[in-house]
């Protein structure tokens, strides 16, 4: 299903990128908040704090970040947002399926080639979930 606006709308790809890159920012700050207690009292609690952390945390940072609004902290700093093909917020089960693939294209170099591919600049992830980033 097309979403119910033009496909430039969703022509933010330079903002997914930077929004992307302050995202990994403040998660891996989040992450250190954990990794270094953990790591001063075993190197296999820091061995399974860096694992959650690059899986279930990823998916956890942006679903939770941008259930309400469709805005992550660094989609708002650009202002950019994640909607449905209705241009809603999308629900937590697409949000969860648009963002299980970013634990594969972390750094971005094969989202923004399936980007470049998808006529609405959409990852891999947001054809899953069938969600949409949009000019906010």
């Amino acid at each position: 299903m097309d979403p119910a606006y033009p496909p430039e709308v969703t022509r933010v790809s330079f903002r997914r990128y930077i929004a992307h890159l302050a995202d990994g920012v403040l998660a891996t700050l989040l992450f250190l908040v954990v990794a270094i207690p953990a790591g001063i009292v075993s190197d296999v609690l820091l061995g399974i704090a860096f694992l959650l952390f690059v899986t279930v945390g990823q998916v956890a940072y942006f679903v939770l970040f941008q259930r309400g609004s469709g805005k992550s902290p660094g989609k708002r700093l650009v202002g950019i947002r994640v909607v449905d093909a209705a241009g809603a917020t999308p629900s937590t089960g697409a949000l969860i399926r648009r963002s299980i693939p970013l634990i594969v294209e972390y750094f971005y170099i094969l989202a923004w080639a399936s980007m470049m591919a998808s006529r609405y600049r959409q990852r891999f992830g947001d054809r899953w979930g069938k969600t949409y980033v949009v000019d906010d």
